[in-house]
């Protein structure tokens, strides 16, 4: 089958048609017609007029149907979390066994769903730099309903350090005048873990 003839089958089908496979070799026939053989050349493109727009309208409908397929799968794995002590199993879990300290912010939705988990920051093996404006900025982009934060302690000493205390503090103080929930503060390591609102230090 010539490539002229494939494209006029392609042509033919609808996007609700589709299945992922067809839809990616569609976008794949796209970007190649408009010699864009790699991400440095869409970038270029992309760079030179966001406003142009790479594909066609089918082609359009076809990316917004991946990512809605993406989407769809993801959320159906976001893991809902109840307690105190489920998040900070899950955290203690997930995040024990780092090496160098690291600061991750958990938002969270209003069925208390994770929609995010980024980390803010990688320190050394017993320091890491906070910005409190990307804290509340990641929580902003998430549209969260609320989050935790969570670092790791390579020794695996979950005794929170005076630098600990005051970050919570100063998080806690932030998000009342944000109007964001800061439900809790955890600290991680060997696969236990502290919850500063268990301990009643938040």
């Amino acid at each position: 089958m010539t490539k002229e003839i494939k494209n006029t089958v392609k042509q033919e089908v609808s996007i609700a048609e589709m299945d992922r496979d067809q839809l990616l070799d569609y976008l794949k026939d796209q970007l190649q017609e408009k010699q864009v053989n790699t991400f440095d050349d869409l970038f270029a493109m992309l760079k030179e007029d966001l406003t142009s727009v790479v594909l066609d309208e089918k082609g359009m409908q076809a990316y917004l149907a991946i990512l809605r397929d993406e989407l769809a799968s993801k959320a159906t794995d976001l893991k809902s979390l109840s307690s105190s002590v489920e998040v900070g199993q899950y955290l203690a879990d997930k995040y024990s066994g780092l090496k160098q300290e690291e600061l991750h912010i958990i938002c969270i939705n209003n069925a208390n769903k994770v929609i995010s988990d980024t980390m803010l920051s990688k320190g050394t093996i017993n320091k890491s730099i906070v910005d409190l404006r990307a804290i509340f900025r990641t929580a902003m982009e998430c549209n969260a309903s609320g989050f935790f934060l969570a670092h790791n302690h390579p020794s695996g000493k979950l005794s929170p350090s005076f630098a600990d205390q005051d970050l919570c503090e100063r998080v806690c103080d932030a998000a009342r005048i944000m109007q964001i929930d800061f439900l809790d503060n955890f600290i991680v390591g060997d696969g236990n873990f502290l919850s500063f609102r268990e301990e009643q230090l938040m």
